[in-house]
């Protein structure tokens, strides 16, 4: 017998958010990771004692995490995932008589606390020191970089060499702007033509993200787009992030130059001090390898017939040693790791605008990284019986 449904809603439901939640879902995993009250002691100085009492500021948090382990990045889609997601509503705390907030409650949090008091670096960290005290991080570490597209259109840039205000300079080109019609076009979509227009780093500027520049690496075969260097550290055994930056791009030096700052980073923050340090053949330069060495690491990078100096000499000395060689082996895995950001959570194309605040989006994304690795490394084994 075919059975009908029942028109008639229920008024009085007695339900708890755990029900909604399987026992197998990922995000039962990495939620006993996050301490409630580290976030709370890391944004204790950013509220005043008296007032209405705000949105508790780790659910802010672990809105931002879990947006982002599910591959919602919008912070307007986040908001209607937290309204339907019934497992993203238990990871947050909320429970179902409370509306979702403001998609604006984000950015405001951003601007007026956390961009300038570097919680989310103190988040990064206390998971990093998780995983050290858990005895999961090895000294073997692995250095690359990867280009990361930056929230700017190519018709953003403009020529440096302007004496005009920025403002009415805009205005002057929207003026003369028409399209193929002759019409004056949409302000908001200018119809520029540059082509035969030589355009480089040296002489056009973002208006949309000043600190954005062409990127490109030669090899790719791909053209020139607005984007940033992002650098990472990863140790070797279970690829924790120790560090992850985002450089200005100039070319090849951003990714050593922001190497060398991510592992003076680690020594400074974390008393991490890797053992070995592999990485490809474009960080075989004498000045990078000397700069390691200084740092009391070995370098394991991969060599090239180039180079006569007694840096290279030592690095090609451990090229058949098997240490090297299974440093070489685990450096590839750093691709991985950028891979996996950039399809599942958000790194392929940065939202945010500006250096600092995409430095922000990207210790974001790191801290989602290594609290996936941090899950998986402390879930218990099945032994065969």
């Amino acid at each position: 017998m075919m059975g009908e449904g029942n028109p008639q809603r229920g008024l009085f439901y007695q339900l708890s958010l755990e029900s909604f939640v399987p026992a197998e879902h990922p995000l039962r995993a990495i939620r006993p990771l996050i301490d409630d009250a580290v976030i709370r002691r890391a944004c204790r100085d950013l509220y005043a004692p008296i007032g209405r009492p705000s949105i508790p500021p780790e659910q802010l948090f672990l809105a931002l995490v879990g947006g982002y382990l599910l591959g919602v990045n919008s912070e307007r889609k986040l908001v209607v995932e937290l309204q339907c997601n019934m497992a993203l509503r238990w990871f947050v705390g909320l429970n179902l008589d409370v509306d979702a907030w403001d998609a604006s409650t984000f950015s405001q949090n951003r601007r007026r606390r956390f961009d300038e008091s570097s919680v989310l670096e103190k988040l990064f960290d206390a998971t990093i020191r998780q995983a050290m005290a858990a005895g999961l991080v090895s000294r073997h570490v692995s250095a690359d970089g990867t280009l990361v597209r930056a929230n700017a259109s190519y018709k953003s840039f403009l020529p440096i060499e302007v004496a005009l205000d920025p403002e009415e300079y805009k205005r002057r080109l929207r003026r003369q702007d028409r399209t193929d019609d002759g019409d004056p076009q949409d302000p908001g979509n200018r119809a520029v033509n540059f082509r035969g227009e030589q355009r480089s780093n040296a002489t056009h500027r973002s208006g949309t993200d000043p600190d954005c520049r062409f990127v490109s690496k030669g090899s790719s075969g791909t053209g020139a787009y607005p984007g940033y260097t992002v650098n990472a550290v990863m140790e070797n055994r279970h690829r924790f992030l120790l560090g992850f930056g985002v450089e200005i791009f100039q070319g090849v030096t951003s990714e050593k130059r922001g190497c060398l700052a991510l592992l003076d980073r680690a020594r400074r923050r974390l008393r991490f001090t890797p053992t070995t340090l592999g990485a490809d053949r474009g960080f075989f330069h004498e000045d990078f390898i000397r700069a390691v060495l200084t740092r009391d690491i070995e370098p394991h990078i991969a060599v090239e017939p180039r180079g006569s100096a007694a840096a290279h000499a030592r690095v090609r000395m451990r090229a058949r040693g098997i240490g090297y060689q299974l440093s070489q082996r685990c450096r590839k895995l750093i691709e991985e790791v950028f891979g996996e950001g950039k399809d599942w959570h958000g790194l392929r194309r940065f939202r945010r605008r500006g250096h600092r605040r995409v430095q922000q989006e990207a210790l974001l994304i790191g801290w989602v990284l290594n609290l996936k690795r941090l899950a998986k490394a402390s879930a218990p084994t099945l032994q065969p019986v």
